[in-house]
Parts: C-alpha cells; sequence; structure tokens
C-alpha cells in the first residue's frame, strides 16, 4: 500500500475523540479509514467488536473489510463491524428486540404503493 500523506497519518493516530474523514473521491479516504482501524486494534488494543466503520455502498463496505484483513492478520478483526447506514441501523434493531416484536414493527413499517402511483 502506498505511504500515506501527513494530514492521512494524522488521522489515522488520532486517538482523543471522533474524527470524520471527509476528503474528495481519490484522496486515499478508505485507506486511512482502513488504517486507523488496524492501528486501533494492533496499537491501542482495542478489540474488533468495539469498533463499527459506516460507509454508503456495501462495495465500499466490502472493499473495507478485505483491506482491514490484508493489514490485520489472524483472528483479530474478529466481531469488527464494516457495514452501510442501512445495514447497521437493521443489525441493531435485530439485535435489540424480540423477533415477535420485531415482526410486529416490520409489519407496520412496510407500505404498500398502489399500482396507480
Amino acid at each position: 500500500m502506498a505511504k500515506l500523506n501527513p494530514r492521512q497519518q494524522e488521522a489515522v493516530d488520532y486517538i482523543s475523540g471522533p474524527l470524520l474523514v471527509l476528503a474528495g473521491a481519490g484522496s486515499g479516504k478508505t485507506s486511512v479509514i482502513t488504517r486507523k482501524i488496524a492501528y486501533l486494534i494492533e496499537t491501542c488494543g482495542i478489540k474488533a467488536h468495539n469498533i463499527a466503520a459506516v460507509t454508503f455502498t456495501n462495495k465500499a463496505s466490502r472493499e473495507m473489510k478485505e483491506r482491514v484483513g490484508t493489514l490485520v492478520k489472524g483472528s483479530a478483526t474478529r466481531g469488527l463491524t464494516v457495514s452501510t447506514f442501512h445495514n447497521l441501523g437493521l443489525n441493531i434493531i435485530r439485535k435489540s428486540t424480540k423477533p415477535s416484536a420485531l415482526r410486529k414493527a416490520f409489519r407496520y413499517l412496510m407500505i404498500r404503493i398502489p399500482s396507480h402511483c
């Protein structure tokens, strides 16, 4: 992998609070985020199951998981959450409700759109 520039490395090393990585296409955001995840696991000793990375597309989510897997070897990435906003929300709902309550909730959430619309 290519070396990070000073600002990217600063983002990887920053652990004093939340961090928003906002940059244009092709600027290395995915590299920064995946290296940050590896840094948190390997250097800071944070367990992967305590880390959640959220992105917009399933493709980006898969790519990020693959990249972290190449940076961190073995089972250290077990339990890591790399997901889209939608999948993360759905998984939180699934884990925090009883199956019967979930079925009832989804029944109310599903809206049938008439064919004339």
